[in-house]
């Protein structure tokens, strides 16, 4: 897995993370999992939930 990985998701979505919760990643979807803490997976996954569920 590395530090980094890619996520899935759209440019379109990651700028809704960014907007609405203030997730930072490249717009490819790439994200640092080095910034991925047991304090913040909560959030990051109810995050990646709403901007990726229909």
């Amino acid at each position: 897995i590395g530090m980094f990985c890619y996520s899935g998701l759209t440019p379109e979505q990651v700028d809704r993370l960014t907007s609405e919760f203030h997730i930072y990643m490249t717009r490819n979807g790439r994200i640092s999992m080095a910034g991925v803490t047991t304090g913040n997976v909560e959030y990051l996954a109810h995050a990646i939930h709403e901007v990726t569920k229909a």
